[in-house]
């Protein structure tokens, strides 16, 4: 993708440049991991007994655990690697919390061994890393860096399965993502009651339909949107018959003019997911929100991620 910079109305083209190294794009996408992932670094260049050096260790904001794994630009086995690594982190679960909580000051939560992340970076994928990436359920970034010291990030896309028509011809379709192995959104609404359940999925497709970038998955605990991070975490609380929406912003800037929102204190330990809010389908009977006000609060929290 090519790359111009405009200075008075001119448009002059940026060349890409090549790291020196693979490990000088370690080293930088390492530094930056809380503010292009929303990942907590853990530990670089961990050696295992038998399944090799880890390249990068990290914790997202769901405390799920994160392998990383760098490639200057294409190279077969990357994401061989990373499944051996994690691999690792499933059969000593013991080990990686001792290292987290080694590395770590503060960590809230119980780790999450069962949604783990798989991320390996590069400049090009084949089509057999974008067939195992679906099956590991790995995300692919490639990477543009250039000669004014800008770093382009881009999801690479899944790879497009062919599909026999009742003509003659073929269709192209692409491949879903597996579901991970968690609790499901229904189990989340088992005892929810219907009118709860009716806000929930008409929040649900209002946010997905912000952008084609934006990823739902669960969790034991909540429902979480994301793009590159997490913006939204949704927990249904049955008992209050109300939804609890935990929202990221950029230093707590956001505009909340009928004050639906509080602020969650940083002794939390939620980095920049900093604003609650709850939702019950009894205040949207009485007015004091409409769905319109909720989404203009999302689409904040969305933006933020940009």
């Amino acid at each position: 993708m090519p790359l111009f910079e405009i200075k008075n109305s001119k448009a002059k083209k940026v060349n890409q440049k090549e790291f020196k190294n693979e490990l000088e794009l370690h080293q930088l996408i390492d530094k930056n991991l809380e503010e292009i992932f929303g990942i907590r670094y853990i530990k670089d260049e961990h050696i295992t007994d038998k399944h090799g050096r880890i390249e990068t260790l990290g914790l997202d904001e769901s405390n799920r655990p994160v392998v990383i794994e760098y490639k200057r630009t294409q190279e077969k086995g990357q994401l061989v690697q990373a499944n051996r690594y994690m691999t690792w982190i499933k059969q000593n679960p013991d080990s990686f919390e001792l290292i987290v909580r080694k590395n770590l000051k503060n960590l809230n939560g119980e780790i999450d061994f069962a949604n783990p992340r798989i991320l390996c970076f590069a400049q090009e994928y084949s089509i057999d890393d974008k067939c195992l990436a679906l099956a590991l359920s790995a995300e692919l970034w490639k990477y543009r860096y250039y000669e004014n010291e800008t770093l382009v990030i881009s999801r690479e896309e899944e790879p497009e399965q062919l599909i026999k028509t009742k003509s003659k011809g073929f269709t192209i379709e692409k491949i879903g993502r597996e579901p991970r192995i968690a609790k499901t959104v229904e189990q989340h609404l088992q005892s929810a009651s219907e009118e709860l359940k009716d806000l929930f999925y008409r929040l649900d497709i209002a946010i997905k339909e912000i952008s084609s970038e934006v990823e739902s998955y669960t969790t034991n605990q909540e429902i979480l949107y994301k793009t590159s991070r997490n913006f939204v975490c949704l927990a249904v609380q049955n008992k209050n018959n109300c939804l609890r929406l935990l929202l990221r912003t950029i230093s707590d800037n956001l505009i909340d003019n009928l004050n639906l929102t509080k602020q969650i204190p940083k002794t939390h330990g939620y980095g920049n997911i900093t604003r609650q809010l709850n939702i019950s389908p009894q205040d949207e009977k009485d007015g004091r929100f409409t769905m319109d006000d909720i989404m203009f609060l999302i689409n904040q929290s969305y933006d933020s991620t940009q």
